[in-house]
């Protein structure tokens, strides 16, 4: 019986939380992929990736003295409506030269200009590929 009374307060309990994650909004995110001008970073995505690459610790990635060829990753940066950085998705070849991108891009001083839609500033993201060549 006290079996029976939990798995009825167990699965009434899921159904509930379920009902309220659905209900939850996700503000929407425009695409900037084209890339990033000088107006949203100092020096525009060049040198944005020139200060990550700047700040990206190759000791920290295993293995790094005995690797060849190359490591790829792609960063997505989602900015929200202040100019903040509010998420960062990194996929790629190797897992910490992913999470060593994403320490980087997290110590990066600068805020980014917000992207501008109907004039007013919305939440967007932009994408860009990094790669790390061994000879």
């Amino acid at each position: 019986m006290k079996k029976i009374l939990f798995l009825i307060l167990f699965s009434s309990s899921i159904t509930a939380y379920t009902q309220t994650f659905d209900s939850i909004k996700t503000p929407s995110v425009q695409n900037v992929s084209e890339g990033l001008d000088a107006s949203r970073y100092p020096g525009g995505l060049m040198k944005f990736r020139k200060d990550i690459a700047d700040k990206i610790k190759l000791n920290r990635i295993k293995g790094i003295n005995s690797m060849t060829g190359t490591i790829t990753s792609k960063a997505k940066i989602i900015v929200n409506a202040k100019g903040k950085i509010e998420d960062i998705l990194v996929t790629g070849d190797n897992l910490d030269f992913n999470k060593e991108i994403i320490r980087a891009i997290k110590s990066m001083k600068y805020k980014l200009k917000p992207l501008e839609s109907n004039g007013k500033l919305v939440r967007s993201y932009f994408s860009f590929p990094l790669t790390l060549s061994f000879e």
